[in-house]
């Protein structure tokens, strides 16, 4: 599998969903690699392929230029080798032809579509809830592909984490303190036909139960009236709840983690834009 992440190349022996992550732009699911062309040509043949309304493409990269006539003719090379029908203007099925460095590499492409998009037209929102984009990423970094984790938002206020998590397939279920801000989450879900049970009001302090990951969008005095001790509170209690913690914060709060028990594995600030003063801290702990 060949993936192109804001033009960054990728090789992977791993199959995944190109539209899992909002960063994934396309891959291709490959057929053969060769710094041999005509080794490709051959591979290609040997494959009996057969497509209606196929269309070969070059895919364009920064790391290897190959002037266009010559990626047209190799594109009508790999043609000939293709059964069916091509179709120049509306394709059905896209075959894309690559090159990195010195490696020829050719399959079947697949575009990302972001289906996640949907979940941005809630029927309810407040400002400071968790952008779609930044949902699907945590939900990524929490479950790692892994769709057995059971994962866990116990701040979930209007859900988005968990819708993400449930469009993905993950194990996830998440609560609320408020009453009424469950009661909206639980709508959200209904709104996209999940189980709105999925969502409860409850405590994280009073909470039983342990998953393998918890996803946690800390509260913040600058929304929410809460004290650095209820801050704190809230971390310690995940200690107790999860193995993962993937915790989001206004502040750093590197030696609140640690005085719970966790290790931090890893941090980065997260900003819309290089121009905005604030952004949210995102933390994998174990």
């Amino acid at each position: 599998m060949f993936h192109n992440i804001f033009q960054q190349y990728y090789l992977s022996n791993k199959d995944i969903d190109v539209n899992t992550s909002v960063f994934m732009k396309g891959k291709i699911d490959i057929w053969a690699m060769d710094e041999d062309f005509e080794k490709i040509l051959e591979k290609i043949k040997d494959l009996n392929l057969t497509y209606l309304d196929f269309k070969v493409i070059y895919l364009k990269n920064t790391l290897t230029h190959v002037h266009y006539q010559e990626s047209l003719k190799k594109c009508q090379d790999v043609s000939w080798y293709i059964d069916g029908s091509v179709n120049m203007a509306h394709p059905q099925n896209i075959i894309a032809l690559t090159k990195l460095e010195k490696m020829w590499i050719i399959g079947y492409y697949r575009h990302g579509i972001p289906s996640w998009m949907k979940h941005d037209s809630k029927p309810h929102t407040f400002s400071n809830s968790l952008d779609i984009r930044l949902a699907r990423t945590l939900i990524n970094i929490a479950g790692e592909n892994d769709k057995t984790k059971t994962i866990i938002d116990p701040c979930c206020g209007m859900a988005t984490v968990v819708l993400e998590g449930l469009a993905l397939g993950y194990h996830i279920k998440g609560f609320d303190i408020s009453r009424e801000i469950s009661w909206k989450a639980r709508n959200n879900l209904i709104y996209f036909g999940y189980d709105g049970m999925l969502i409860t009001k409850d405590d994280i302090n009073l909470h039983q139960g342990h998953y393998d990951v918890a996803i946690i969008d800390i509260p913040y005095n600058l929304y929410t009236p809460i004290t650095h001790q209820q801050q704190c509170a809230i971390i310690q209690s995940a200690r107790r709840l999860c193995d993962k913690l993937v915790l989001v914060s206004y502040e750093k709060m590197d030696e609140e983690i640690q005085e719970a028990g966790f290790f931090i594995k890893d941090c980065v600030l997260r900003k819309k834009t290089e121009y905005v003063k604030f952004g949210r801290y995102i933390y994998v702990c174990y």
